[in-house]
């Protein structure tokens, strides 16, 4: 995916499941975090360690806490500056972690190793295209018509 819509489609989802623009927006900035770390060799390395879910799920695994899911605009200031920090860096962490996945819909990704890419889920359309163009529209209007529902 490009990365405006690894941003579209990672927001737009943590907002309908949860309806919190903190999370949300934590998960925009980490959405395109696994191509930017790749720097000027990024054509060597993309989706090798940059793209390994392990590494995610382990950060998230040792920020986690049980408030993590109820994070309201109060609860964040009143846990001060290092809670607020460890609430963005989960909720960024997952952003990344659905760059991987979504990128798993395009093409392979690491997944027992971090550096051998495997096809992990079916291929439905090519990374720009305009296949690529209307899953994300289609996505987001399947989401905003379950979010009516709930």
């Amino acid at each position: 995916m490009t990365g405006i819509s690894h941003s579209v489609v990672t927001a737009a989802t943590l907002f309908a499941a949860t309806h919190n623009v903190f999370i949300a927006g934590s998960a925009l900035l980490g959405s395109t975090f696994p191509d930017r770390i790749e720097g000027p060799l990024w054509q060597f390395w993309h989706r090798s360690y940059s793209h390994w879910f392990v590494l995610y799920v382990a950060a998230m695994a040792f920020l986690w806490t049980p408030d993590m899911l109820s994070v309201t605009g109060m609860q964040v200031w009143q846990s001060g500056i290092l809670g607020m920090i460890r609430k963005f860096l989960f909720w960024f962490f997952a952003g990344a972690l659905l760059h991987i996945l979504e990128d798993a819909i395009c093409g392979p990704v690491p997944f027992l190793y971090p550096t051998k890419r495997t096809k992990v889920l079916p291929r439905l359309f090519k990374v720009g295209s305009v296949g690529e163009i209307i899953f994300v529209i289609v996505y987001c209007a399947v989401l905003y018509l379950a979010a009516g529902k709930l």
